[in-house]
């Protein structure tokens, strides 16, 4: 799994940050290999292993045996959070990208615990060959039962007054299908990410400081229904912010409302 030199009909490059995810990563990787409608030689996976102490390596090794065709590469991260893992992925990716397609090479970010849709990459690249420089996915969390329905419902709530905020923000550009652009599912080219000056160096919350330099420099972020992606719903995340975190407060929030109203009751 040590990177090879970048196939010439490279068009898209994947980052994927991982530590300990030796229960999730078959999955995600699995729904890489499974891409429909791109060549496997015109894309990549750089799974960035960031200092695991379990089976991560073994199990996407396993996934890379089964799916010969998948361009699977791993890199080693900082071990210093999910942030600072997808920069190296990301600033790999660039390199590797511009050394063979140019500036309309596609950066691609994804989670170990995600699983992305069959025509994820196609819909992405259809996206960049009209015109898109910034894609956000629409990120879905996977129905496995372990979340409240009342929780599921502050999620749902939450998501619809953000869309809401988005459409009224009269420096908007780009459609705003959903609201999101998050590393679950975000993509840029590599000439839009030289210009933003790439991934900055934090533990969390990279991809909202991604998102506010794209707006500063005045690119377009499309946020399209059309890529789709389903991530795990845990509550406690590999990072110190982000879904897990606003996942674990509305459990919080929810669980504090109920025991109210028993009480009022």
């Amino acid at each position: 799994m040590r990177p090879a030199a970048p196939s010439v009909s490279l068009r898209a490059s994947v980052v994927v940050p991982a530590r300990d995810e030796e229960d999730l990563i078959s999955a995600c990787l699995q729904a890489l290999a499974g891409q429909r409608g791109v060549a496997p030689e015109e894309y990549e996976v750089l799974l960035v292993l960031d200092r695991c102490t379990d089976g991560t390596g073994a199990r996407a090794a396993e996934v890379a045996a089964d799916h010969p065709g998948l361009r699977l590469y791993a890199l080693e991260g900082p071990g210093a959070g999910s942030g600072l893992a997808r920069r190296v992925g990301m600033e790999a990716a660039c390199k590797r990208l511009m050394a063979v397609r140019g500036s309309d090479g596609l950066i691609c970010s994804t989670d170990a615990d995600t699983v992305v849709a069959p025509d994820w990459l196609a819909s992405q690249l259809r996206a960049v060959a009209s015109g898109a420089k910034a894609i956000g996915g629409r990120i879905g969390l996977a129905d496995t039962g372990s979340l409240p329905p009342g929780v599921l419902r502050l999620h749902a709530e939450e998501g619809r007054r953000r869309h809401e905020r988005l459409l009224a923000d009269p420096a908007r550009s780009g459609r705003a299908e959903h609201w999101q652009f998050s590393g679950a599912s975000l993509a840029l080219t590599a000439e839009t990410y030289r210009e933003v000056g790439g991934l900055r160096p934090l533990e969390s919350l990279e991809d909202e400081h991604l998102e506010e330099a794209l707006r500063q420099s005045g690119v377009p972020i499309e946020r399209l229904l059309s890529v789709r992606v389903t991530t795990s719903p845990r509550l406690e995340g590999r990072a110190s912010r982000g879904l897990s975190h606003d996942l674990s407060c509305m459990t919080v929030l929810h669980q504090g409302s109920t025991v109210l109203r028993r009480q009022q009751d």
